[in-house]
């Protein structure tokens, strides 16, 4: 029986079966999943590490489309239209994205956590689908939140200290006192004095660390920034005449409005300028700027005191570091809480040594009004 010679046709045909079979061993050799689909959403290629995350088949995707069957929902369980998903905004721009926090559900009813990108397919210079690579990262969530609680640790273990050393230092003292009172039978006005600013002491570390630590009830209020602080600047006022000290406020006379807990932003506002009034030695100027653009309002408070080397700009916010003698370092501590934490602001720290320093808030006008 004769042979029939092979066409150009028929090695055409070949090639593309080899090519294919190739495309497909690739595919499958890599770990993470990979599905393909074309403008009309068409699952048109897949690999086996897609199958084996998800559970399903490419026969599965004959009568229901990739998003219903794998991205149906968010992380929080609530329903994601197909308009809202990130593939089909991908899909109809052309655009890639990257999604690192998400969901898929497997073909058994249950989801894991997932990071994917999602990349056009582009023949001839036209789009003509996207390629979804995913991988599971379950794994690497329980890492991230092992070496979170592992820090959590940390920072209490160095709170501990910190509150060990801080507190033990007055107690000691006042021991000292009273076995002194206790021996001489003589009342000495000189030890209650310093018995009593020791007291004084404890009892403010107790209460800066109260201040950091206790919840507080989130009634956020639309408020202008300058009024809160032309009312602690009034409240410092008579202190910085004590020292000879002038604050000046520069600023417009348009409203800074922005939604925060007015009480917590006087604190903080009080904490900046009364450190910025002690580095000051005398005849001092402590200077408090106010600006906004439409989506942040910036306040700086700068002084000319003596300022501060890289070194210890770095540790501010530190508990129990302080530029000052009797300073526990916990104002600076609260006070970064309040704005990072509390308002989603930022906080930031300029100084040169004799120079003086200045405190940067940014306060956004917008955020989701919630403590975390």
């Amino acid at each position: 029986m004769s042979m029939r010679p092979s066409t150009p046709e028929d090695q055409l045909k070949i090639e593309l079966e080899k090519a294919t079979s190739l495309n497909q061993l690739i595919l499958d050799s890599v770990a993470e999943g990979i599905y393909g689909i074309d403008l009309q959403a068409n699952v048109i290629f897949w690999n086996k590490a897609a199958e084996q995350l998800t559970g399903f088949s490419i026969t599965d995707f004959e009568y229901e489309n990739l998003h219903d069957l794998i991205h149906h929902t968010d992380k929080e369980g609530k329903h994601v239209p197909l308009t809202d998903c990130p593939v089909y905004h991908a899909l109809n721009t052309g655009e890639s994205l990257l999604v690192e926090d998400d969901i898929f559900w497997r073909k058994d009813g249950t989801s894991f956590p997932v990071e994917y990108t999602i990349k056009p397919m582009i023949e001839d210079g036209q789009n003509v689908g996207t390629v979804i690579t995913f991988r599971d990262v379950t794994e690497k969530r329980k890492t991230e939140q092992l070496l979170e609680e592992w820090e959590k640790l940390s920072l209490v273990g160095q709170m501990s200290a910190g509150i060990a050393h801080e507190i033990r230092n007055p107690i000691t003292s006042l021991k000292g006192f009273v076995q002194l009172l206790h021996q001489s039978k003589d009342f000495k006005a000189e030890y209650f004095q310093i018995m009593d600013a020791e007291f004084n002491r404890i009892e403010t570390i107790i209460k800066e660390l109260l201040m950091f630590s206790k919840p507080q009830k989130a009634n956020f209020c639309e408020r202008d920034v300058k009024d809160i602080m032309r009312h602690v600047v009034l409240l410092m006022d008579p202190q910085a005449m004590m020292k000879n000290i002038q604050l000046k406020t520069v600023w417009d006379h348009t409203d800074a409005v922005v939604s925060c807990l007015d009480h917590q932003l006087k604190q903080v506002f009080i904490n900046l300028i009364k450190n910025a009034m002690e580095a000051i030695v005398s005849d001092g100027e402590v200077v408090i700027r106010i600006d906004q653009d439409e989506e942040d309002v910036t306040i700086k408070v700068s002084d000319n005191g003596p300022g501060m080397s890289p070194e210890m700009i770095a540790k501010i916010g530190e508990p129990f570091f302080s530029t000052k003698e009797s300073g526990t370092g916990l104002g600076m501590m609260v006070t970064k809480n309040i704005i990072q934490n509390n308002h989603h602001g930022s906080f930031h720290v300029e100084s040169e040594v004799d120079k003086g320093t200045t405190f940067t808030i940014r306060l956004p006008k917008e955020f989701e009004r919630q403590l975390r």
